[in-house]
Formats: structure tokens, C-alpha cells, sequence
């Protein structure tokens, strides 16, 4: 990986303030908020007429008249409002932060912990930009330098967004109003299509509904460097990266495929801006589970923890499961082992690996209180099968 020349110059964000400090230049806050001294020329009248926008869908015309690497500032004949960045349709965009790493020599997964939370804190709160890069880096689990090099590298990467976006400015183009509120004085624009009414009355009814900790069916519609979108009863939610598997190495779009109807469980539901976030990993119980690895030894040592049994039912999953590390090219053989009941009940259908016994794993297969061991035998070492069976579980679940 090659060291990335950053500049430590002030931002255009930081020059932005300055020159509103210095110059008396009156335009928007880093929040899209319009300032009090900009407000003063918005009469009642324009902001009735504002509003009567915002909720018919109207499209308007502005001039961009300022950017950072926030979005843009635009005018409305005399007014002053914002047009935020993650509004922009795509051809107006900068690349990603990945694809830009990338193209300097960068490895974006030397940095996927603190990129997840950048993107994570504009997907989670629409009304507000994201969190400063100082308050982005102090929050990575890194090291002292993998947080300082991270924050240089976002500098870096706002500054030459911040560059491409100026190229635009002066130019005039249509766009809806999203947001007209003369009480907190905000002015919100957007280049893409206004929601329809119901797919708004959907995402309420189901928000009304839905509690923290609920299990959800839904479908995978879209795979992003920082977690999955989903649709539940047809309202979109996010799967953040952090939230989709125990295994932080686990790639979603090996793992699972779009349209894929998942179990997921509610952990947020932000109200205030109509987003739901789900988790996927919090189905599957973190391993290793206690009561289980007792199976790893021999039988004298369950201590009455799992009682062995008989299968009286057929257990597709469990099939399913085997012909599909069956596929596998460096699986060699699989078979049933013992079969189990646990005090201790699963939600879903669960699959723990454990260790090597002679030259075969066993698999632990789990769901309400069954227990299905799977002896499987491979050249693979232990983490190639803990990503093989990652990828056959949850193709068969």
C-alpha cells in the first residue's frame, strides 16, 4: 500500500466560516439552516409559497452560488437555501470516499471501521451533515495514527470534492423543495424525485408498528461499502456493515444476493427522520456458545448440558446445508453426527463451527432447542471453513 501525500491546509468548510465571519457573507449554516440575517429578506409570503412547493412536488429553478464539500447554497430569486450533498443526483457526484482511496493506492479496508461511521452518520440523520472529521476520527477504534491518518485522508478527500463541486457553480437547474420550515428557518432542496404519499404513509403505519428488538422479514435490495438496504413490507431500512456479521471480514455480496429474503432484528427506529436500521448479526448469536462447544469433546463431557437424542422429523435446513458444502470444491466429505436437545432455545436457524477432530470439523447446526452435528471433512484450513460455511449458511437460511 502506498503512503497518500495529504495536505493539512484548512478545509474549504473551515475557509467557508471564515469568510462568513470576516466577510459578513450571510448564507447557510453547515446544516443547510438558513441564517437569521439571510431570513430577514423571506417574507411570510415566500415561505407560504415555499411550503406550497414542498408539498405538491413542484419543481423550481436555482442558481448554485456556493458549495462545500456539504452541497451546495443555492437562490430562489431572492431566497437563500441548501441543497445537500446526498441529494445530488448521481452525475453531479464526486467518487465515493472507497473508490477514491483506491485510485490514491489506498486500502479502503485498512479504514473500513471509521468509513462505516462516516457514511452511517448521514444515513441515520437526514436533517443534520455528518459528524466533523475530528469527531469521525476520535470515534475510530484504531490506533492514535490510524485515527490522525484517517482524519488527513477526509481532509484531503473534502478539499478535491469540494474543487470538483465548484466547477458548477453559477450554473441554474430544477429542483424540488424537501424542506420549508419558517419555524426552525430551514430551506432544504433536492435534485431527486419527491416521495409519493404513500409510499410516506407506508414507512409511518409500519414505524407505528415495529419496536426495538422486533424480528423482521426482509428483502436485500442493494449492497454498499457501508451495509445492505432492505425493504420491509416495502419500506426501506439499512443493514449498517457492522450490524450484518460476527465475522468483520465477511463480504455481503459473496455472503447473501439481492433479492434474498433475510431475518432481520430492529435496533433504531429514528423517527424524527423516518429511517429504520436493522441488524442481521443480532439473529445469529455471537459464538462461540458454551453449551454447545461441550459437543467438541466426547460425550462424557455434555455435562447434562445437551441430552443426546433422536431426530423424529426431517430438518431441510440441515440437508440443504450439507449439499451445499457438498459443492465445495475442497470439501472431501459431509455427513450427520449426533443429533442433540438444548435447554436453550434459537430464534433462527444457527450453524457454529467447531474444532478439529482426527482430520474432520464438526458443525454444529442449531434451531428452537434441536442440535444437528455435521462432521465435515476438508483440505480447507479453519478459516476458509468458517467462510465457506458462513456463505452456505446463510444461502440455506
Amino acid at each position: 500500500r502506498k503512503d497518500l501525500p495529504v495536505e493539512t491546509s484548512p478545509s474549504l468548510v473551515d475557509a467557508e466560516k471564515k469568510s462568513d465571519s470576516d466577510g459578513k457573507k450571510s448564507y447557510v449554516d453547515d446544516g443547510g439552516n438558513v441564517l437569521s440575517s439571510t431570513l430577514e429578506d423571506i417574507t411570510e409570503s415566500d415561505w407560504t409559497r415555499l411550503e406550497h412547493y414542498a408539498s405538491t412536488g413542484e419543481r423550481v429553478e436555482v442558481e448554485l452560488i456556493n458549495c462545500s464539500a456539504k452541497g451546495f447554497v443555492v437562490s430562489l430569486d431572492s431566497m437563500i437555501g441548501f441543497l445537500p450533498y446526498r441529494n445530488l443526483a448521481t452525475k453531479w457526484k464526486f467518487l465515493a470516499f472507497e473508490t477514491w482511496l483506491r485510485r490514491k493506492g489506498g486500502d479502503p479496508s485498512l479504514y473500513k471501521q471509521s468509513m462505516s461511521m462516516e457514511e452511517g452518520s448521514e444515513v441515520s440523520d437526514r436533517s443534520i451533515e455528518p459528524e466533523s472529521v475530528s469527531e469521525v476520527a476520535h470515534q475510530d477504534q484504531g490506533t492514535l495514527q490510524s485515527r490522525l491518518k484517517f482524519e488527513e485522508l477526509l481532509r484531503t478527500y473534502d478539499e478535491e470534492k469540494s474543487k470538483f463541486l465548484s466547477s458548477f457553480i453559477g450554473q441554474r437547474l430544477r429542483v424540488s423543495v424537501v424542506l420549508a420550515d419558517r419555524n426552525s428557518k430551514r430551506l432544504f432542496f433536492s435534485m431527486r424525485p419527491k416521495e409519493s404519499d404513500e409510499l410516506i404513509q407506508k414507512r409511518k403505519s409500519l414505524m407505528a408498528r415495529l419496536n426495538v428488538g422486533d424480528i423482521v422479514t426482509c428483502t436485500i435490495k442493494r449492497f454498499v461499502y457501508f451495509g445492505i438496504f432492505v425493504e420491509v413490507e416495502g419500506v426501506p431500512a439499512l443493514i449498517q456493515q457492522w450490524e450484518v456479521s460476527w465475522d468483520e471480514t465477511l463480504d455481503p455480496s459473496v455472503s447473501y444476493r439481492i433479492g434474498q429474503v433475510v431475518d432481520a432484528k430492529v435496533i433504531q427506529l429514528d423517527f424524527n427522520n423516518s429511517r429504520i436500521f436493522l441488524s442481521l448479526k443480532d439473529v445469529k448469536p455471537s459464538p462461540p456458545v458454551g453449551a454447545l462447544e461441550a459437543v467438541i469433546g466426547d460425550e462424557a463431557s455434555l455435562d447434562g448440558s445437551l441430552e443426546p437424542a433422536q431426530a423424529d422429523f426431517e430438518w431441510p435446513e440441515v440437508d440443504s446445508l450439507i449439499e451445499e458444502l457438498k459443492n465445495i470444491e475442497q470439501v472431501k466429505d459431509v455427513y450427520k453426527g449426533r443429533f442433540f436437545r438444548s435447554p436453550g432455545l434459537a430464534p433462527t436457524f444457527q450453524v457454529y463451527m467447531a474444532s478439529l477432530v482426527g482430520q474432520k470439523y464438526k458443525v454444529l447446526a442449531r434451531y428452537g432447542n434441536n442440535v444437528q452435528e455435521v462432521m465435515v471433512e476438508t483440505s480447507l484450513d479453519k478459516e476458509g471453513l468458517k467462510e465457506a460455511i458462513l456463505m452456505c449458511t446463510n444461502r440455506v437460511s
